[in-house]
């Protein structure tokens, strides 16, 4: 009886030891866990990941001091835990960029790719010039020393600048020789165009939807125009299978 008692005894407590061991281990790797985690946490955020490189690529037009003067507000920030999505969105307030990709360059830098919008005519407002892209939407203000090409120039209210230079980039598309000579389009407040170039030197008025096929209707008769000594005041291609000469034979008379 008491050699039971004593074996049970010795099981109970050789039980409670195991139990202990186990505990002990199970705090050692979780102390051990946290300082390795704070080690690395601590060297993550540290100097070496501070930002101080900003490598630029794909700018054209804006300028790389703008770019970086933009970025600097992130400088020496910690480039482990750093959102790279305000950085974008604060570069794509720049007059010029249209699309922006940044990747991590580590320890510490960050590779700046950029996309600009492209610069389809100018827009004269007042006295002061701007870029327009594709869309009609102004850019900056004109600057001829970043682009000495030439420009056709549009004017008219910024409402109407869309259709403006879709009318520009159709003509573009079906008859880029008309292009070539093209120097200015006014959009007018009734919606339709005048235009002015250096083939015809006269206002050229024409609608938008079938500006292109009368252009070339135009060019086509412009052989016949001159053999005949037609010199109009003003074009008018606004109506359906007709081209009237104004002024041809005097104020007021139409060809």
């Amino acid at each position: 009886m008491d050699r039971d008692a004593a074996f049970l005894r010795r099981g109970k407590v050789a039980v409670r030891r195991r139990g202990l061991s186990k505990w002990r281990r199970w705090l050692w790797v979780s102390l051990s866990v946290i300082l390795l985690a704070g080690g690395l946490a601590k060297f993550l955020g540290g100097s070496l990941f501070a930002l101080t490189r900003f490598e630029i690529a794909g700018n054209r037009r804006a300028r790389t001091e703008e770019i970086l003067h933009a970025l600097d507000p992130w400088r020496g920030r910690n480039l482990v835990m750093l959102d790279l999505s305000p950085l974008a969105e604060k570069l794509r307030t720049l007059p010029w960029i249209d699309r922006v990709t940044i990747s991590k360059r580590f320890p510490d830098g960050l590779t700046v790719t950029l996309g600009e919008r492209s610069a389809a005519a100018l827009w004269k407002d007042g006295n002061t010039l701007w870029w327009l892209d594709s869309r009609g939407e102004p850019i900056a203000r004109y600057d001829p020393r970043s682009d000495p090409a030439d420009y056709v120039v549009l004017s008219g209210a910024a409402a109407q600048l869309p259709d403006a230079v879709g009318l520009l980039e159709d003509l573009r598309a079906r008859v880029p020789q008309y292009v070539a000579s093209l120097s200015e389009i006014d959009a007018l407040p009734d919606g339709d165009f005048g235009m002015m170039d250096s083939i015809f030197r006269r206002p050229v008025r024409v609608l938008r939807r079938d500006a292109p096929a009368k252009i070339e209707a135009l060019l086509r008769a412009r052989g016949l125009m001159e053999s005949r000594g037609w010199e109009a005041r003003t074009i008018d291609l606004r109506f359906a299978d007709r081209i009237v000469l104004e002024g041809v034979y005097g104020a007021g008379h139409t060809l």
